[in-house]
């Protein structure tokens, strides 16, 4: 069943408030829609309405649920468009930064297991839950400390896959190639029979 029309204005303007729209005016915009109607809109965004003691479960409880949700979002609006500002006002190497930290590798945690099990660190996994020694105690080399785990951050920052993938394709291609070069020439108790 398709939202009411009404229900529809409700939603969108809560999703995309108007310039200079404040608490007060749109609490006067939802005044004008009836509780059925605001219950609606509440259920749309998944907002809990009814409770064990019901003080929300009214129109009015409704109307201050919605303006707590559209107060959350444009708030939530302003500061990333903040944080977009700040950015953009930075140097060139700054706006670099920040856009490569906020950046989101896809898979990461896969990528994380196969360092973690890469040559480099897999003889050394058996030694992570030993007990550490009293000097690293006192260095503080300990959880996030450890060296262990520093050489895995380094590792992990940095950006080898092309250079993997790239000798792979070299091995596979060498492979395939001398595959061609045998495929092209028959066994030799084969070339005897023939020749």
């Amino acid at each position: 069943m398709p939202p009411i029309p009404s229900v529809t204005a409700i939603v969108s303007r809560i999703e995309k408030p108007e310039a200079g729209d404040t608490d007060d005016s749109l609490r006067a915009f939802l005044g004008a829609f009836t509780a059925k109607e605001l219950r609606s809109a509440c259920k749309i965004f998944h907002v809990k309405v009814r409770t064990k003691n019901a003080n929300m479960d009214n129109k009015v409880g409704y109307q201050t649920m919605l303006v707590q949700l559209s107060h959350a979002r444009r708030e939530s609006e302003e500061a990333e468009s903040d944080q977009r500002d700040k950015m953009l006002q930075g140097s060139e190497g700054q706006l670099v930064q920040a856009l490569a930290s906020t950046r989101k590798t896809r898979h990461c945690s896969f990528r994380l297991v196969n360092i973690l099990f890469s040559e480099k660190f897999c003889d050394r996994l058996g030694s992570m839950g030993t007990q550490p020694k009293r000097r690293e105690l006192d260095a503080g080399a300990v959880g996030g400390n450890n060296a262990f785990w520093k050489e895995v951050a380094v590792e992990y920052s940095n950006d080898r896959e092309d250079e993997k993938l790239k000798q792979m394709w070299k091995d596979i291609s060498a492979k395939g190639a001398l595959r061609e070069r045998l495929v092209d020439r028959p066994p030799p108790s084969l070339q005897c029979g023939r020749w």
